[in-house]
């Protein structure tokens, strides 16, 4: 039998020891996994990083901050339904931009809101094979990656939430932008239609060719600056774990 003393010091111990682990794995669940740095193309200026953190197997949060570390903007990302069409809500205090995608059966409910003044619309599209949604592109590509490898194009209909709408892209392997890591290999994603691609060039992703990362993205950015204009940007990523 313990006496009094050693069971209350054992209970105090295993407290104390709840309490330290506790406080570790909170300390791992604030700790980013990827941050991905935006220069402006234009300028070369870092504009934004994007911090990634995995809170379950299959949801994702991500914190938009500026330059000198303040967050502006928010991303929640559920990856349960779909990897290629995750449902995500995102919001920017930047201009108080906000959007909303949800699936509902073979449904997507796309909520957006330009700015803090403006009302929010809410419209339904029919999900389809080859969509794909935000963050989806990835889930995509790691699907296809031996057919894409080999060469093939792929169609994707691709969503724009600020136009609560799809539009089409082609997927194919292609050459990397200048001071992407040797030995990567690069995707682009390239409007089809005529008048898209006046207003939209071809987004180009590098990948590690073994882990299949993605280690660079090249393009239009999917989140607003302070007068609402999307810019385009080199977002380059580091693993932290």
């Amino acid at each position: 039998m313990l006496s009094t003393e050693l069971k209350r010091n054992f209970v105090l111990s295993t407290v104390l020891l709840s309490t330290v682990f506790g406080l570790n794995n909170m300390v791992q669940a604030v700790e980013p996994h990827i941050v991905g740095s935006a220069f402006s193309l234009k300028t070369g200026d870092l504009l934004y990083r994007e911090s990634y953190f995995e809170i379950e197997d299959t949801l994702r949060k991500v914190e938009y901050s500026e330059p000198d570390g303040s967050v502006f903007g928010r991303k929640t990302i559920d990856l349960s339904k779909s990897f290629v069409t995750p449902g995500f809500s995102q919001l920017n205090e930047r201009n108080g931009e906000a959007i909303d995608v949800a699936q509902e059966g073979r449904k997507l409910i796309v909520n957006y809101k330009e700015d803090a003044s403006a009302k929010q619309k809410t419209k339904q599209l029919e999900l389809t094979a080859g969509m794909v949604v935000d963050a989806g592109f990835n889930g995509f590509i790691q699907q296809y990656w031996l057919v894409l490898m080999d060469g093939k194009e792929l169609d994707v209909d691709f969503l724009v939430p600020s136009k609560q709408t799809t539009f089409q892209f082609r997927l194919s392997r292609s050459s990397c932008v200048s001071g992407t890591k040797e030995g990567a290999v690069c995707f682009s994603l390239s409007p089809i239609s005529w008048f898209v691609k006046l207003a939209v060039d071809p987004i180009v992703l590098a990948y590690d060719a073994t882990e299949k990362t993605l280690l660079r993205f090249t393009g239009r950015g999917n989140i607003a600056n302070s007068e609402g204009k999307y810019e385009s940007v080199d977002i380059q990523y580091r693993y932290l774990k």
